[in-house]
């Protein structure tokens, strides 16, 4: 059996910054790193397609969800996204903040803040052992004993921080939250979020590819849920879009979810019969494949025709009715898909789910059913919006549990 002071199962965004906290607070003291993958970080890489917005500067309360978003401003009070910030600045990383308080690395390049963790880790000896998969952990009166695939682990304090499900070909998993079960933490079970959303529509197969500005409201049954504004995409099998991603995170516990999309948000439905009936007798002797010229990309006019019941597109715009030109408005101003089951981890840039929060310490991120162990990261059961939400919170919990330790 190996003896190591403080455990750390996980080298991901948390696990690195609560190594390097823990180690600055007790030099003399062992500090291991146990990496299932190859490497340690490697999830970080792809965070902001490739840039890495790796915090926001004005993370707010309203901005998660999850079991543990009620004790998130102790966090924040805790560890603020300055001081975050500024964890990076010490140890070199140059930052600039971009639209809605993004913050990213001045290169565009993810690898330069994952490349400062690394080097900090080096400087203070942090030890890393990766290709390294814990099986169990077990509480004994003094330590923790930590099976791996390879050998025994003894440990005073261990930290899991092995995040969730999302992305697993880049190491996604939930061993972790498996463990904390084990060891007699609730769980909420993993569910893809900031993802796109799966509906059920034949037309999208015509539209793929194709990105809108407008509104799109997720509903349970009647009831709104919640709505988003910005850049809608359309793929083969679902939509997406920021605006869709930070829906998703309300998608676990609803019934009967239905999203509906508005195309011109910024436009009563009796505007958008004027603007029909404009096009209507500006282009009276076109066919109706051309009513939407000005105002949508052809493709999408079709698609809302054929939505509509519209046919044949041969037809002359001038023959369109009043009933036909409200079914148009209709479905420009509300247009409703069924969401279908929702559970692709590998386009999920994040996931809901974790140790519910009631069981977690926020003040020093340690378990309050087991003395010395510690969770920060995505195995807390909460989840933020698009935006470097995630990764502040990681780090930010990282940061916490580091020096408590």
């Amino acid at each position: 059996m190996i003896y190591k002071d403080i455990v750390i199962i996980g080298g991901g965004a948390s696990g690195m910054m609560c190594a390097i906290k823990a180690k600055e607070k007790n030099p003399d003291k062992s500090v291991v790193i146990l990496e299932k993958q190859d490497r340690i970080g490697r999830k970080l890489l792809s965070t902001g397609n490739g840039r890495c917005n790796l915090c926001n500067e004005k993370p707010l309360k309203k901005d998660y969800h999850g079991s543990f978003a009620r004790y998130y401003d102790v966090v924040a009070n805790n560890m603020p996204a300055k001081k975050v910030l500024s964890e990076f600045s010490k140890n070199g990383l140059l930052t600039k903040t971009e639209s809605e308080g993004r913050v990213y690395p001045i290169s565009n390049h993810a690898s330069s803040v994952l490349d400062v963790l690394r080097y900090r880790l080096e400087n203070l000896n942090v030890e890393i052992i990766c290709n390294t998969s814990v099986q169990n952990i077990k509480k004994n009166s003094k330590n923790f004993d930590i099976n791996t695939d390879t050998e025994t682990y003894s440990a005073n304090k261990v930290v899991i921080a092995t995040g969730s499900l999302s992305a697993p070909k880049l190491g996604g998993n939930d061993s972790g939250l498996n463990i904390l079960q084990k060891l007699g933490h609730s769980v909420n079970r993993f569910y893809p979020a900031l993802s796109p959303i799966n509906v059920k529509n034949n037309i999208l197969n015509t539209l793929k590819g194709l990105r809108v500005q407008g509104k799109v409201s997720l509903f349970n049954e009647d009831k709104l849920v919640k709505e988003e504004y910005g850049e809608i995409q359309f793929t083969e099998k679902a939509l997406s879009g920021i605006c869709v991603f930070n829906l998703s995170t309300y998608l676990p516990g609803i019934n009967k979810p239905t999203l509906r999309i508005n195309l011109l948000p910024h436009y009563t439905k009796n505007s958008i019969i004027e603007i029909i009936n404009k096009n209507k007798n500006l282009f009276k002797d076109r066919t109706l494949d051309d009513l939407f010229t000005g105002i949508f990309q052809k493709k999408l006019g079709i698609a809302i025709l054929k939505i509509a019941g519209i046919a044949p597109l041969s037809r002359k715009n001038s023959s369109l009715s009043e009933k036909e030109i409200n079914k148009i408005s209709d479905i420009i101003n509300n247009w409703e898909f069924t969401v279908d089951k929702n559970n692709d981890f590998n386009k999920s840039q994040a996931a809901c789910g974790g140790v519910v929060g009631n069981e977690i310490d926020a003040n020093s991120m340690e378990s309050k059913i087991v003395k010395n162990l510690y969770i920060c990261g995505e195995c807390v059961d909460i989840v933020g919006n698009c935006g470097g939400y995630n990764l502040y919170f990681a780090f930010a919990s990282g940061i916490i549990a580091g020096e408590d330790l």
